[in-house]
């Protein structure tokens, strides 16, 4: 029976399975969507959920490898990223971060019709795992925390991580149509396409735009109304680490050898995921 104590409802309860039912006499608090079940049917629940997010995200990894989305290593750290993200999640968690890498990989193959673009993606030979892993290990992990302990706001942190790779991804791609040259974000300073810490006025708005599309999305995966609290969180987490992103790439990246892109992707997205859980824990 799907159960949620009456502490968690309404505007307390963030579950990304939709409204609380409430259940009297429960000693603790449970979101919609997670099963009290004895021991042994709990494992078997939990076997049955790793198959099956295994077969679909293997599934998924393996179309993406076949379009060029992926190398082979990539498609590997996507199949173990989506495992974790459906055993430890579900369904919602599994669509969010693939509204991500479906629109990721949109981006970085989209050529404007009738015209040759100017500056071509670093990214168009497929992610490899490091990528996917500093794109989506944050949500990984969050799904993970969230399966151990059952709390929805793990959800919220995972969204605000996936919002910070959406809006990075999109600024990164859409600047490369950017009319005015990128200028360090730093200094200003002019710098050529593709370098770290390079921002354009097309690149910030698709970075917005991404952030807006995974926070509605979340907020909506999460029943919540789109004028939630959580929205803004979510919004706030994609946007701010997309610049945190910048900034560290004008900075630090490259001046020691495990400073690169992945790393700098990886801590943006902790940013982000830290800034919308922040949120919650205000709001809720």
């Amino acid at each position: 029976m799907l159960r949620c104590y009456e502490e968690l409802a309404r505007d307390n309860c963030i579950s990304p399975e939709g409204a609380c039912q409430y259940v009297s006499g429960l000693k603790g608090p449970q979101i919609r969507g997670e099963t009290r079940l004895p021991p042994k049917t709990r494992g078997v629940e939990w076997g049955l959920r790793l198959g099956l997010g295994g077969g679909i995200s293997g599934a998924a990894a393996l179309l993406a490898y076949r379009l060029g989305a992926l190398t082979p290593s990539g498609a590997g750290a996507a199949t173990a990223l989506g495992v974790a993200l459906f055993a430890g999640g579900g369904w919602s968690w599994l669509a969010l971060v693939g509204v991500f890498f479906a629109t990721a990989s949109i981006m970085t193959r989209w050529e404007p019709r009738g015209t040759a673009g100017p500056h071509g993606s670093l990214d168009v030979a497929g992610r490899r795992w490091d990528q996917v892993a500093a794109n989506g290990g944050i949500a990984g992990v969050a799904a993970v925390l969230h399966g151990l302990s059952g709390s929805p706001l793990f959800f919220e942190a995972a969204a605000g991580a996936i919002a910070a790779a959406t809006a990075d991804t999109w600024a990164t791609e859409a600047g490369r149509w950017s009319p005015t040259p990128p200028r360090l974000i730093t200094t200003g300073a002019p710098v050529l396409h593709g370098r770290s810490g390079g921002v354009t006025p097309l690149g910030t708005a698709a970075s917005a735009g991404g952030a807006i599309l995974i926070a509605g999305v979340a907020t909506a995966l999460a029943g919540r109304p789109l004028h939630s609290p959580m929205l803004i969180a979510v919004l706030a987490g994609g946007f701010s680490g997309a610049l945190l992103d910048s900034v560290l790439g004008a900075t630090i990246e490259g001046r020691f050898p495990w400073v690169e892109n992945s790393m700098i992707n990886l801590l943006a997205t902790a940013w982000g995921a830290g800034v919308a859980l922040a949120g919650a824990l205000v709001w809720r």
